[in-house]
């Protein structure tokens, strides 16, 4: 989608809500501290909302002053247009905190959005409850990995989640989502998550923390996750793994500028220092053109787009 850039006196009028509001908030912030893979220029404006209340003060008036605005959570499976993005960033990583309200065969937690995955299996570690070990190590919030319904090892965050709180055209509703809700890394229905309710299962505390040690020993063995990535960089189609296609083709390991596709995973593209976001997507293009041209499947991105127009990979 085509930028819109918006007045300075809107810009104005919107320090001034902010100001008022008493929502923190900085100025042309570097938004590459805040990815995971380490690339973004900067937002015209960060905001970071606190409580619920705030955050949907916000949203209330950037939608009816229509200015443009990013909703980031761990700052994972996102790409960020080096040349900076002609809007508001709506942070969510201060807006978290988990309460307790069932507890006997099932710990039924209602989790803010800014929340951190690795936070809620640890509480359901200490407190003898698992189900949410396959996303150990994944620097997601409930937020992002409820929108991306972020899975790992045949698992999937949808199997956990009972209730969705989310901000929809200026209303808040809560919704019982369906299995017809999500689809293969994807919360269908629209709307900003605010917070979420989940139910983790009984366990003994050995076997929850083998799961973590089995997930993690998995990730160290195959992921590059030492390095500077946005996690997988193209959704797996339905017959096979689209890194097992990337490395079909043979570019595990190419390398253009300063971004290289992992030797150790060839959907996980790694920032080297310095990458320019040109660079990824031109990896990215290549990756695609390639798989379409040996096995005439067209691989679709995981990541998501900031700052940077759609077609972008054609």
């Amino acid at each position: 989608m085509k930028e819109k850039k918006f007045p300075m006196k809107w810009l104005k009028a919107l320090d001034w809500f902010l100001r008022e509001k008493r929502i923190f908030y900085k100025e042309e912030e570097l938004l590459s501290p805040h990815t995971t893979i380490k690339i973004g220029g900067q937002a015209l404006r960060t905001v970071y909302p606190k409580e619920i209340k705030e955050f949907i003060s916000l949203l209330d008036y950037l939608n009816k002053e229509e200015i443009p605005f990013y909703v980031i959570g761990g700052g994972s499976n996102l790409l960020v247009n080096d040349k900076g993005y002609q809007g508001v960033v709506v942070f969510t990583k201060f807006m978290k905190g988990i309460e307790i309200f069932k507890e006997n065969e099932v710990l039924r937690l209602k989790i803010l959005a800014g929340t951190k995955i690795n936070e809620i299996i640890r509480l359901g570690y200490e407190r003898g409850f698992g189900g949410f070990e396959f996303l150990a190590g994944v620097p997601a919030t409930l937020g992002g990995a409820i929108r991306m319904n972020a899975g790992a090892f045949g698992k999937s965050t949808s199997l956990l989640v009972k209730k969705v709180t989310l901000y929809q055209e200026g209303e808040v509703k809560e919704i019982e989502p369906k299995e017809n809700d999500w689809t293969y890394r994807a919360f269908k229905i629209e709307g900003i998550i605010l917070s979420a309710e989940l139910e983790l299962i009984k366990a003994e505390k050995e076997e929850i923390r083998k799961n973590l040690q089995q997930v993690w020993e998995k990730r160290r063995a195959t992921q590059p996750i030492s390095e500077k990535t946005f996690g997988s960089v193209f959704k797996n189609p339905p017959c096979c793994y689209a890194g097992a296609l990337i490395e079909r083709v043979g570019l595990k390991g190419y390398q253009i500028g300063k971004v290289k596709i992992s030797e150790k995973h060839a959907n996980f593209i790694i920032n080297m220092n310095g990458a320019k976001t040109e660079e990824v997507l031109s990896l990215m293009r290549l990756a695609r053109k390639k798989v379409y041209e040996n096995f005439n499947i067209l691989l679709e991105p995981e990541v998501k787009f900031l700052g940077i127009e759609d077609g972008c990979l054609d």
